[in-house]
């Protein structure tokens, strides 16, 4: 009875809380890969590595804006029943803003005219995920075709205070204060039909068919503390040292609303009456989205005056096991597609960058490649539960700078592929049983990003120190 499937793609972009380098992130960071702890040269050094806003001297301000051009994710026999199995793609067409940020120097100059002390407002996005899969499966007669859909939205945003100070000439210090703002919505809906037989002398209708239908919306808003210290010490000119140490998120709040609705009708046995079971819950509960600690070293190295040299090496700290959802144990959500578990693997990062630059260094190239591991649990060859996708991803960019005008323009690409597992649903209607399985999983993203540095803060600071001068002076003389 079964015939063709078809899969619809939803939009989808690949930076959830199981990857925490998916998307780039920052002004000169994103050409270096994320190498930036030991540079820590712009804006975006609140996010990386405050310390950074008070030892070097060219900032301002800074945005960035990425496009994520091209992202394919396959997801091998995602869907099975008894006879069939689907595989399911996605792709996506998306544009994401991921940082906007601002540095002003403040405190009395020193005989080089540098200020010692810094202050920086920042607004970072470090998780964006967003879209999911229309499954349909097609059977003979259309009437009694399954469909299932699931989309996801989960967003993460950063509003951030940041002060750093200069120790000496050689070394600084910082801490970026963030209140995180998270929303992750989960929504899944399916009918999936078994048996029966139609009635020749009325379409559309079937005598002895199972069905199974279900529906269910999670929004959780989560709100947390994030605060980053940073360390830069200047070892020598040509060498620089850089360390960032995040600890975990001081929740704030955590809430979920569950509305979930599954009925299942049981026509198994003819010779006995449809057994219909069904459940209805909505609710308020509390949840849990952790922040996990971050330790992030790195090293700047100038091996010749228009060449210069980054490695950075990260660590995410564990998530220890829990539920997202604070639910009774006599109560279960209906979907199928989502990972209720907390815990998180530690993972570690590494990239290395290189910056080039021509024409006495307004123009040059910014190359580097980087891994981007998965802090998701490993997944059982045949699991109980839903797991959330592991995948490994390795990436590359490449950019070319331009410095003109006291703004420095940066264009480029970040490349990313991936391969690892999923947790795939079985669903066989004409026992009533739904298990899991682990399947292959591959991913390929390119985004294209545009960011721009202006070097706006420190003349604003020097204008307004010489205009109130000279209103002094005006009033004296007055």
């Amino acid at each position: 009875m079964l015939g063709a499937w078809v899969v619809l793609p939803q939009p989808s972009a690949r930076a959830d809380d199981t990857h925490y380098r998916a998307i780039p992130i920052g002004a000169r960071a994103i050409g270096l890969a994320g190498a930036f702890t030991g540079v820590a040269s712009d804006v975006s050094a609140a996010y990386f590595n405050p310390a950074g806003l008070a030892l070097n001297q060219n900032l301002g301000i800074a945005a960035g804006l990425t496009i994520n051009a091209w992202d394919r994710l396959k997801l091998d026999d995602f869907y099975q029943q008894p006879d069939t199995d689907v595989t399911a793609s996605t792709k996506t067409n998306r544009t994401v803003p991921v940082f906007v940020g601002a540095v002003v120097k403040i405190g009395r100059s020193d005989d080089d005219g540098n200020k010692r002390y810094a202050l920086a407002l920042s607004f970072v996005e470090p998780i964006f995920s967003g879209g999911g899969v229309f499954l349909k499966i097609e059977q003979e007669p259309l009437d009694l075709s399954d469909s299932y859909r699931f989309t996801e939205l989960d967003q993460a945003r950063f509003y951030g205070l940041s002060f750093a100070a200069r120790i000496n000439s050689k070394q600084s210090v910082g801490v970026s204060l963030y209140t995180s703002v998270r929303r992750l919505n989960h929504s899944e809906t399916g009918l999936t039909l078994g048996g029966g037989t139609e009635v020749p002398a009325d379409p559309g209708t079937y005598l002895g068919a199972s069905t199974v239908a279900n529906t269910e919306t999670l929004s959780f808003n989560a709100y947390h503390f994030v605060l980053r210290f940073g360390w830069l010490y200047r070892i020598k000119p040509q060498l620089q040292l850089g360390l960032m140490v995040q600890p975990p998120g001081i929740p704030l709040r955590q809430r979920v609303n569950v509305f979930s609705q599954e009925f299942i009708n049981d026509n198994r046995d003819p010779s006995m009456p449809v057994a219909t079971t069904a459940y209805f819950i909505e609710t308020k509960s509390k949840a849990r989205l952790p922040l996990p600690a971050e330790i992030e070293a790195g090293l700047q190295y100038w091996p010749a005056e228009r060449v210069m040299l980054a490695f950075d090496a990260s660590f995410h700290a564990p998530v220890r096991e829990g539920q997202r959802i604070d639910l009774p144990p006599d109560i279960s959500l209906g979907s199928i597609y989502f990972d209720d578990q907390t815990k998180r693997l530690a993972t570690g990062n590494v990239a290395i960058a290189g910056d080039f630059r021509f024409r006495k260094k307004e123009v040059g190239i910014l190359t580097g490649f980087f891994t981007d591991l998965s802090s998701a649990q490993k997944i059982p060859e045949n699991p109980d539960i839903y797991y959330q996708p592991r995948i490994n991803r390795f990436g590359a960019t490449l950019s070319v700078v331009l410095n003109l005008s006291g703004v420095s323009l940066t264009v480029g690409s970040t490349f990313l592929y991936g391969r690892g597992s999923v947790s795939a649903a079985r669903v066989d209607l004409n026992n009533l049983v739904l298990d899991y399985v682990r399947t292959g999983a591959t991913s390929r993203i390119v985004y294209l990003h545009i960011t721009g540095v202006a070097q706006a803060g420190r003349e604003l600071g020097q204008r307004t120190q010489r205009r109130i001068k000279a209103k002094g002076q005006q009033n004296t003389e007055e």
